[in-house]
C-alpha cells in the first residue's frame, strides 16, 4: 500500500506531468494551424477554402456528413468571434470573409485535429511528410494530443493514459497488446517527432527530473513500476 507521502509524490508528478504536455502541445497546435492554413491559402484560396469539395469527401461521399457539420461548427465560431475577436472582426467588416490563417487561431485543437483528418490525403500528406511521418500516424497523433489536453484541463489522472487512438511508431517490432502503443510513452514519443529538435530535448530534460524526483520519494513501490504503467516497456521500446 502506497504511504501518505507517495500518494502526494504522485500527485505532484502527475500534475507537473500534466503541465510539461501542455506547454509543448501548445507549440505543437500551432504550428500544424499554420501549416492547414498556408496550405489552404495557397491550394484553394482566401475566401472559398470552407468548400466540401476541398476535403475528403471518399468515392462513396461516406465523409460527407462529417465535412458538412465541420464547416458548419467553423462557420459558426467565425460567427460568435465576430465583434469579439478583433481579426476576425477586422476581416468579416473589411472585406466580408475570414482568410484560413485567422480562422485557424480560434478553432480549438480537436476541431482541427478534425479538419486535419478530413483533409485530401494528398494534403494531409503534404504536412505529415514535414515531420517524416504518414498522415495515418500524424492524424492519430493529433487525436491523441487532443485528448490528452482534455485530460490535463480538465486536472484528471494521466501518467496511466491509454487511448482509442492507435500508434505504432516503430513497425519493426512485435506487439503482443495494442495498449503499448497507446500509453503516456508513445504519446511522449509522439510529441517528439512534430517538435524542433531542441524542444524535444528540453521537454526530455523536463520529464527526467520530474521521474527522478518522484524516484526520490518512493519506497513501497519502485520507480519502475511507474514506468512500467507509463509503458516504458525496455522488452518492447528503448526507453
Amino acid at each position: 500500500m502506497l504511504l501518505f507521502q507517495e500518494i502526494f509524490a504522485m500527485y505532484k508528478f502527475d500534475k507537473n506531468l500534466k503541465i510539461i504536455m501542455l506547454k509543448y502541445i501548445l507549440e505543437i497546435e500551432a504550428v500544424i494551424k499554420t501549416k492547414i492554413a498556408n496550405l489552404f491559402a495557397e491550394k484553394y484560396g482566401l475566401e472559398d477554402y470552407l468548400n466540401i469539395n476541398n476535403f475528403d469527401l471518399k468515392n462513396d461521399n461516406s465523409n460527407l456528413e462529417y465535412i458538412e457539420k465541420l464547416i458548419e461548427e467553423i462557420k459558426n465560431e467565425i460567427d460568435k468571434g465576430n465583434g469579439k475577436h478583433d481579426a476576425i472582426t477586422h476581416h468579416m467588416s473589411k472585406y466580408r470573409f475570414v482568410p484560413p490563417w485567422v480562422v485557424t487561431k480560434i478553432l480549438s485543437l480537436g476541431t482541427i485535429s478534425k479538419f486535419y483528418g478530413l483533409m485530401k490525403q494528398q494534403d494531409r500528406q503534404k504536412i505529415s511528410k514535414q515531420f517524416h511521418i504518414n498522415d495515418r500516424i500524424l492524424k492519430n497523433i493529433l487525436g491523441n494530443l487532443t485528448s490528452v489536453r482534455n485530460i490535463a484541463a480538465h486536472d484528471d489522472r494521466l501518467y496511466t493514459y491509454r487511448s482509442t487512438f492507435y500508434i505504432r511508431l516503430d513497425k519493426t517490432k512485435k506487439s503482443p497488446d495494442k495498449a503499448l502503443h497507446t500509453n503516456m510513452y508513445i504519446i511522449i514519443k509522439s510529441i517528439e517527432l512534430l517538435l524542433e529538435n531542441d524542444q524535444a530535448i528540453e521537454m526530455k530534460s523536463l520529464i527526467t527530473k520530474e521521474l527522478d524526483r518522484l524516484k526520490d520519494n518512493l519506497t513501497s513501490i519502485t520507480i519502475d513500476e511507474v514506468l512500467k504503467v507509463m509503458g516504458f516497456d525496455k522488452d518492447y521500446y528503448i526507453v
